[in-house]
């Protein structure tokens, strides 16, 4: 799909108070999956406590081989513990009824050890057996041997495991592992959640502080003396969220490495809030976190692309049917004997759609010393605006891309696009501030499209919002 089109527009959208649990599902389960490894040397001891997580009603016979796990997010507003939670993120009686906030599938390639992440909008239309159409969120409840069958007949993809987690117990596992660091460039608040961050600089974040933290939707940064609102709104915090999301997964792995006496409370804390099919045992959870375990703690997200209809009078979702098969090409196999190519094999382009001046010069050198063949000079993209790195390859170079992003941490996504003059692959930088090394937090800017290409190294942009960084230089 176009950059800026109808996937965008769509994730541009306020959210509602539910679309923020399920944004949790990737974090908490690969945290109690790599807990679950950090503790495998006490095997037995690990393998009875994967036993005791509840399971859902699922007819094993509809779960395929193929390394796809199907992580669901409900919308529980069980961790609301007070009044004050209730007035933030609405009312367990308010929320009721039982919907799938958030539904990805987490592809993990054994042989090679790798994962990549695969979100599936909640507004997607489908046909849901036994319902008839209506938006995919629709088909859990019917349960989640309805949302199976609904992803692979839609889509073609094998299931082989799923995972529910609640986000209830969220809270309590960044208190048990102590507090995530958050870096705040400035004082920072949102007056809906209850964030308040009075000064500049690291921030560790308790439970409480955290929830205020990831649910802001009305992000405030304090700049030239004036309090200046996020014009991103939901896009932005998605971005903080995966931000903050990645490192409150090294945190928990830090803590089972630096403290194993802890992991078993961490452990605890976790699997209380998360069930499983039938067939997914310790074996399974420790296949995920091997296959998600980077070292840069970068994580390969993508979603399914998709434009906006008005459908029966609801506000859905349509596929894009030719941007979305290679992804699910790749949820089905494709490539997972593939291997990255090396540095040295690929020529890239950079170019600078961040807005920020001078990323594109800097990355091209840190490319460069990395053992990449940059082609040409670093430039400017069609617009400054991207909100999400780009890694765009010809059909046949997606080996060559691999070796891009993993050079970045992980980050950024990867687009088929038509084969660049001078290059194999082509790297747009967005305002997800993703370098070489490790990704970063979102950079949001409110500097308009321009008709004419942005400088790489004019001064006179308009000023952007600070962006906080989880972990970032703390």
């Amino acid at each position: 799909m176009a950059p800026g089109g109808g996937a965008v527009a769509a994730v541009r959208r306020q959210a509602s108070p539910r679309s923020f649990a399920g944004r949790f599902a990737l974090a908490l389960v690969l945290t109690v999956a790599i807990v679950v490894a950090g503790i495998g040397a006490v095997y037995s001891y690990a393998a009875r406590k994967v036993e005791k997580v509840p399971t859902v009603a699922i007819d094993p016979a509809v779960l395929s081989e193929g390394g796809n796990y199907l992580l669901v997010g409900s919308d529980s507003r069980s961790f609301v513990a007070d009044e004050a939670d209730a007035d933030r993120f609405g009312s367990a009686g308010a929320q009721g009824g039982q919907r799938s906030d958030t539904i990805m599938v987490a592809h993990v390639d054994g042989r090679k050890g790798t994962g990549f992440l695969v979100s599936f909008p909640r507004d997607l239309w489908v046909d849901i057996p036994g319902m008839g159409e209506a938006k995919i969120n629709a088909a859990f409840n019917g349960g989640p041997q309805r949302l199976i069958e609904t992803i692979e007949k839609n889509f073609d993809i094998p299931i082989s495991h799923y995972l529910e987690v609640d986000f209830a117990g969220f809270r309590s596992i960044v208190d048990t592992i102590g507090t995530v660091p958050v870096w705040f460039p400035t004082p920072a608040r949102d007056q809906y959640s209850g964030l308040d961050i009075p000064e500049a600089g690291c921030h560790r974040l308790d439970g409480e502080q955290a929830l205020s933290y990831v649910r802001s939707r009305y992000y405030e940064s304090f700049e030239n003396g004036k309090w200046r609102t996020d014009p991103l709104s939901d896009l932005s915090r998605i971005e903080r969220q995966q931000a903050f999301l990645r490192t409150l997964m090294l945190e928990v792995t830090a803590t089972a490495e630096r403290k194993p006496w802890d992991a078993p409370d961490v452990l605890d804390a976790m699997l209380a809030n998360v069930q499983r099919d039938p067939e997914l045992g310790l074996g399974a959870f420790r296949a995920l976190a091997y296959g998600f375990r980077s070292p840069g703690g970068g994580i390969e997200t993508m979603t399914i692309p998709a434009t906006p209809r008005q459908i029966s009078g609801q506000a859905a979702l349509v596929v894009d049917d030719e941007a979305a098969a290679p992804i699910l090409a790749r949820l089905r196999g494709a490539g997972d004997t593939d291997e990255r190519a090396a540095p040295g094999d690929v020529r890239v382009a950079v170019r600078n759609g961040s807005g920020r001046t001078g990323v594109a010069a800097t990355t091209a050198g840190a490319l460069r010393a990395a053992g990449f063949v940059v082609a040409g000079e670093p430039g400017n993209a069609d617009r400054s605006d991207y909100a999400t790195t780009e890694i765009r390859y010809a059909s046949g170079s997606e080996a060559k891309a691999r070796a891009v992003q993993a050079a970045l941490g992980g980050a950024g996504r990867l687009v088929v696009t038509d084969a660049p003059a001078d290059a194999d692959v082509v790297l747009v930088l967005g305002r997800d501030g993703a370098t070489v090394g490790a990704p970063s937090a979102t950079v949001p800017s409110d500097t308009a499209p321009s008709d004419t290409a942005p400088s790489d190294t004019a001064g006179d942009a308009a000023p952007e919002p600070a962006a906080p960084s989880p972990g970032g230089p703390c």
